[in-house]
């Protein structure tokens, strides 16, 4: 006869499957079989429908605060963005750095958009062009 399961581990359970919505997947995080973890989200389903608004909520509550640090992030990427335009660092970074530094602020600033797309593929010819990288 297989052990039980103690509470503590059931909670985890309930908490992995909230995360997840998967009985499988939280069955192998657990070493249960999806069964078990069918049968623990069942029996109590308003533990799961509280877990799952508190991690709404949690989302939510992120967002928010995220949004409140809004300006405080845009300071910081421009300070970053001024570092990466100073003439003597850039003497001083390999072409690989520069390359790397460069594409990372062009996929953040272009990638989610059509037109991002496009200027990463200009970008990938013009970087051919000069000198094979990419």
């Amino acid at each position: 006869m297989a052990a039980r399961l103690t509470d503590e581990q059931k909670k985890r359970i309930i908490a992995d499957y909230v995360e997840s919505g998967s009985y499988r997947a939280t069955a192998r995080k657990n070493g249960v079989v999806a069964d078990t973890v069918r049968r623990i989200v069942q029996s109590d389903g308003g533990i799961v429908q509280k877990a799952t608004q508190k991690k709404a909520e949690n989302t939510l509550d992120m967002l928010e605060y995220m949004d409140s640090r809004k300006g405080q992030a845009q300071g910081i990427i421009d300070t970053y963005l001024e570092a990466l335009a100073d003439p003597e660092k850039l003497e001083s970074a390999s072409l690989q750095q520069i390359a790397t530094a460069l594409g990372i602020v062009v996929d953040k600033f272009t990638k989610t958009t059509p037109a991002g797309e496009n200027a990463l593929s200009k970008l990938d010819e013009v970087l051919k062009e000069i000198g094979g990288v990419v």
